[in-house]
């Protein structure tokens, strides 16, 4: 009896990954047919697009652990205040230039190749974009209660927060190291923000 029950016990826990890699899998292509159905394909203005999108990576990001993390140290020294107004222009700005990216989409098919396991319990969820030669994407995942976040996309081996990182932290030492001032050049970007021409 015991060696049935563990043996029943030990199908139990492998096929409890299984299920937890296919739930991200299948987390990541929706949100991909989302956004080729309703905003790449679609017939809809440039502001409605934008709109979507800021819809979609405002319910599926993780605009605050990513918040932290492209800010480093300078985030700990913010107010409260400035580190909500930095998230509202971050996720602002970041809808904006990932849309960008997205937009030059022209009908090439996604095919979602697997999964495997990055730090933190995280997933990263392996995709390539059809074309000669084919564009390889990561979305790295998190479990987050009934769901799962996005914590990062890498593109052709560039990761989307490594390159925020990297940019936002040299802004900060140039600039007093305010995330007040890094909050007022989103803003001053997502202004002057517009499409690029296919």
């Amino acid at each position: 009896m015991k060696k049935i029950t563990a043996f029943f016990l030990s199908v139990l826990l492998m096929s409890l990954p299984v299920k937890a890699e296919q739930a991200g899998i299948d987390f990541t292509k929706k949100l991909a047919d989302d956004i080729i159905v309703n905003v790449l394909s679609a017939n809809i203005s440039d502001d409605e697009k934008l709109k979507i999108f800021h819809d979609r990576f405002k319910e599926d990001l993780d605009i605050q652990t990513i918040g932290k993390h492209v800010t480093g140290v300078y985030w700990r020294k913010a107010t409260p205040k400035e580190q909500q107004e930095f998230l509202t222009a971050f996720l602002d700005f970041a809808t904006k230039s990932w849309a960008d990216k997205f937009n030059l989409y022209t009908g090439q098919k996604i095919n979602f190749t697997g999964i495997q396991a990055a730090k933190s319990g995280q997933f990263f969820v392996s995709s390539s974009v059809e074309g000669n030669p084919p564009a390889e994407v990561l979305w790295r995942i998190k479990k987050a209660g009934s769901t799962y976040k996005i914590t990062d996309i890498v593109i052709e081996g560039v990761s989307m927060v490594t390159s925020y990182r990297n940019e936002y932290v040299a802004f900060l030492h140039k600039n007093g190291g305010k995330l007040a001032n890094l909050t007022q050049e989103l803003q001053r970007k997502s202004q002057a923000f517009s499409f690029t021409k296919k």
